[in-house]
């Protein structure tokens, strides 16, 4: 086994309070403690946004808010129309009236997470995000977070 530098130990631990510091402010807002899906098992929307976001990080054409560069470890929220964009949880909950569905490109119109439109994944350390007009969530309310919904 290898040793670790203290500098590969110090990022282990950011990354592992940004993660615990993402549970709980979801756990404040109501979604309640995550629950452990696999990736394999997750919804083809949280993959793709998954697999968009690393892709964005691997050719540096990832982009991200300001406020993640400032103030120590915190949660990444990662918007599915947008997964190569990085924000903060201030800048995401700013960016919600603007949002578009995820599903048909038409603005989500959802100005409060309480619209119940919103499913929300959570990695280690990024939480992803996918808003839903209020059509395409009627359509289908409970295709969401698992391998088999939307």
């Amino acid at each position: 086994m290898s040793r670790r530098t203290p500098r590969q130990i110090a990022v282990d631990d950011q990354l592992r309070a940004a993660g615990a510091e993402g549970a709980r402010w979801l756990a404040a807002a109501g979604w309640g403690p995550p629950v452990t899906v696999p990736l394999e098992r997750a919804a083809a929307w949280q993959q793709e946004a998954r697999a968009r976001m690393l892709a964005a990080q691997e050719d540096e054409s990832c982009t991200w808010c300001d406020h993640l560069l400032h103030g120590g470890p915190q949660p990444v929220l990662v918007h599915a129309e947008h997964p190569a964009h990085l924000l903060c949880r201030a800048c995401s909950v700013a960016a919600r009236p603007h949002r578009r569905c995820l599903d048909c490109g038409r603005p989500a119109a959802s100005t409060s997470r309480l619209d119940g439109r919103e499913d929300v994944c959570m990695g280690a350390v990024a939480i992803y995000s996918r808003l839903r007009c209020a059509a395409c969530f009627r359509g289908d309310p409970l295709g969401g977070t698992f391998r088999g919904g939307a």
